[in-house]
């Protein structure tokens, strides 16, 4: 694992995730911890159960309460700022999870299932790190393009349009080339694309 990918405060905060059963960490944070790839700042829990009102309780007291700022509470999101660092709790409704790896007491998502979730919100307009995430875990051939693409299908049913995130996978032109803390070799907006493009190519897959 690669502690590394941690700020300094989230590494702090990061043993008390485990915490919360039902949670599993998913996102660019918990596949930064698999891969070392760059500096993840937040923390994105996934469950498959609505979220409780409890809940917001339960974080104050394991974080300490004037440590705590809610910022979106309902039965899908709690989102929170703990100590300067985001942490969401999200009612995540699709059958995402196949695997997941225990870290310090923390279940993080499996990478295959990860590249999954990047696929769907790809498919939706996701930003430079999402694509990031994506490229490094074709790039280490950690899950292949097509593989992923057919267990999006089957998670999100109707909700994951092949066609529209092959699409948005190799058109960055208005995605911002935002700030991250590379921890492995850098890539640009124009690398991405490029790469992107012939990954597709490769799959022969018309757009």
């Amino acid at each position: 694992m690669h502690h590394e990918a941690l700020t300094k405060k989230a590494a702090e905060l990061f043993p008390k995730l485990g915490e919360f059963r039902g949670f599993y960490l998913a996102g660019g944070t918990a596949l930064a911890l698999q891969i070392g790839h760059r500096v993840s700042v937040d923390f994105d829990l996934f469950t498959h159960a609505p979220i409780r009102n409890s809940l917001l309780q339960k974080v104050k007291d394991v974080f300490f309460d004037d440590a705590v700022r809610d910022l979106v509470n309902n039965r899908d999101e709690l989102t929170v700022i703990i100590a300067g660092v985001k942490c969401t709790f999200l009612h995540y409704p699709y059958a995402i999870k196949q695997k997941t790896v225990s870290y310090r007491g923390v279940q993080l998502l499996a990478v295959p299932d990860i590249a999954v979730t990047k696929a769907y919100t790809i498919g939706r307009r996701g930003d430079f790190k999402d694509y990031f995430d994506l490229y490094c875990i074709l790039k280490e051939k950690r899950a292949a393009l097509g593989s992923v693409m057919r267990r999006a299908a089957r998670v999100y049913g109707d909700d994951f349009n092949d066609r529209l995130f092959l699409e948005q996978l190799v058109y960055l032109d208005d995605v911002s080339e935002t700030s991250v803390v590379f921890l492995k070799r850098a890539v640009t907006k124009a690398g991405l694309s490029r790469f992107f493009e012939d990954a597709v190519k490769k799959q022969r897959v018309r757009l």
